[in-house]
């Protein structure tokens, strides 16, 4: 069971340190996934930053394997259906803070920053999605 791609993205402001967002998303995906910056204005005016990465099956599951142990015990724990859209996409959030010190820790706060994951299942007929995912995780743990 897997991934067809994925993808991390994460949202900041002008005065978030940039460049230490882009070292943990490359540390998060591995070796050989770009990571794209795009500088964009805000509603407001204000600057603000989109910084992404695609990734294909394969370095989807190597994203997901940095996840931390207690993290994915916890989405296995609390039920993957939840996290899985009307499209077979699994939705991820990670503490942006924890990830900056090296960490995959899913975020139970919603006042934290976070790097947002959307992974897009591999589904086949007769399979559901949440089967699928609960299999990548429990093969992780």
């Amino acid at each position: 069971m897997s991934v067809h791609r994925g993808e991390w993205r994460v949202h900041a402001s002008a005065v978030d340190d940039i460049r230490v967002i882009e070292d943990s998303l490359a540390w998060l995906c591995g070796d050989g996934v770009s990571i794209s910056t795009q500088k964009e204005k805000s509603t407001l005016g204000a600057p603000m930053y989109t910084i992404s990465s695609s990734m294909t099956g394969k370095q989807s599951m190597f994203s997901l394997g940095r996840l931390e142990r207690v993290s994915i015990e916890e989405i296995l724990l609390s039920g993957v259906e939840s996290r899985i859209d009307e499209h077979k996409f699994l939705h991820l959030r990670i503490d942006l803070a924890a990830l900056s010190r090296g960490k995959g820790e899913l975020s139970l706060n919603n006042d934290t920053m976070v790097a947002k994951g959307r992974f897009k299942l591999e589904v086949y007929p007769g399979q559901s999605a949440c089967e699928v995912a609960r299999s990548i995780f429990e093969g992780l743990v």
